[in-house]
């Protein structure tokens, strides 16, 4: 029997031993942590339910309630290198979608979609992630009927990177992208740094230990002149025994340019409150 028929015969009753179905594990769908957006970003990894009162509203509805629902996760798929400091590729995609909670008939306002690869390297204190990810961006329905609205063509590619440096209770993150293909011609570079805070558990509920956790999020791009979007969050969060899923619930807040890319040159301010689920 030649070598190569003897692998396929024995190479399906090794991976069927105990040991070698856990070093396969190891390296496919590791179980390490994937990399996470900062906690007042109001692009975001988990199921997330958020109240908006918008002070001053980006879309044509203007000052109003506005609900907003986001769903997407980033799972790491393959690991690179494992041990204390590993590398990981991985895959993710999200879904968020803006509604008026003033008007029944045209309630869907917009909906932006986001899928990337990437790949995360956790060097101690030290998180390194580079990003590649697709964003397209489309109107309801509705909402174009009733305001004669046209979609903007936000289509792009893009490639970021992020920074994170947090040996305790605060993590501090900056990003740099820049835009590869674009079909509205905009300026390409960005860039945002933020400041996320995780306290030590001050009680526990059902099992499951609450923290306090906040952060602060500021970017700008080349294409809306380099303005300063800013976004706050403050809240509780309550992690399982195991520490992996979590549950928060938080106040919010924003101030700058619109977080929904068909209007993205708008003024947007709303405060609001944020329920999410981890992934």
């Amino acid at each position: 029997m030649s070598s190569r028929w003897m692998w396929r015969v024995v190479m399906p009753v090794l991976l069927l031993l105990p040991g070698a179905r856990a070093a396969a594990q190891e390296r496919l769908l590791p179980s390490v942590a994937g990399f996470e957006l900062p906690q007042a970003s109001p692009r975001v990894h988990g199921l997330v339910a958020r109240f908006l009162s918008a002070r001053r509203g980006d879309s044509e509805f203007g000052r109003e309630p506005e609900g907003e629902v986001a769903l997407g996760e980033n799972f790491p798929l393959v690991a690179l290198r494992r041990g204390a400091r590993p590398i990981t590729l991985g895959f993710g995609s999200q879904v968020y979608g803006r509604f008026s909670l003033g008007d029944r008939k045209s309630a869907l306002i917009s909906n932006d979609w986001v899928v990337e690869l990437n790949t995360t390297a956790v060097l101690g204190a030290w998180t390194l992630t580079g990003e590649l990810y697709h964003e397209s961006s489309h109107l309801g329905d509705e909402y174009g009927d009733r305001f004669g609205a046209s979609r903007i063509d936000w289509t792009r590619e893009v490639a970021s990177a992020w920074i994170s440096y947090g040996p305790g209770a605060v993590r501090i993150s900056g990003n740099l992208s820049w835009v590869l293909i674009d079909e509205l011609g905009l300026a390409r570079p960005g860039a945002a740094v933020a400041a996320d805070f995780k306290g030590l558990p001050v009680g526990r509920i059902l099992g499951g230990a609450v923290r306090p956790v906040g952060g602060v999020y500021f970017e700008g791009a080349a294409a809306t002149s380099w303005r300063v979007s800013s976004s706050a969050k403050l809240g509780l969060s309550v992690a399982g025994a195991s520490g992996g899923r979590a549950l928060g619930i938080a106040l919010i807040a924003h101030d700058g340019l619109s977080t929904q890319r068909q209007f993205f040159r708008r003024e947007s301010r709303y405060v609001g409150a944020e329920l999410r689920f981890d992934l």
